[in-house]
């Protein structure tokens, strides 16, 4: 249950990151989502982003502030969403 609700704060930090510029509090916050996301799924760095194509220092780099790229924002917005599953995302 908290990890549904997690993942609908994420959903709606992740929405509103096309409005707002890179470097901000808003930013932080979003990093500080995704963080506590992955925590809460009982995964590593590298298993985490890895789905989403993204290596484990850009996935760290993500959790502590940089700004995230358009196509991995898609596809986590999706998964937060439910429309995505791991399955989806496997290579």
């Amino acid at each position: 249950m908290a990890n549904d609700m997690m993942c609908g704060a994420l959903a709606a930090e992740l929405e509103a990151q096309q409005a707002v510029q890179a470097g901000g509090p808003a930013q932080q916050a979003r990093s500080h989502d995704l963080r506590r996301l992955r925590i809460a799924k009982r995964e590593s760095q590298e298993k985490f982003w890895s789905r989403f194509g993204v290596t484990q220092s850009s996935g760290s780099r993500f959790e502590t502030g940089l700004a995230i790229p358009a196509p991995v924002a898609i596809l986590l917005r999706l998964y937060v969403n439910g429309r995505l599953s791991d399955g989806d995302l496997q290579v």
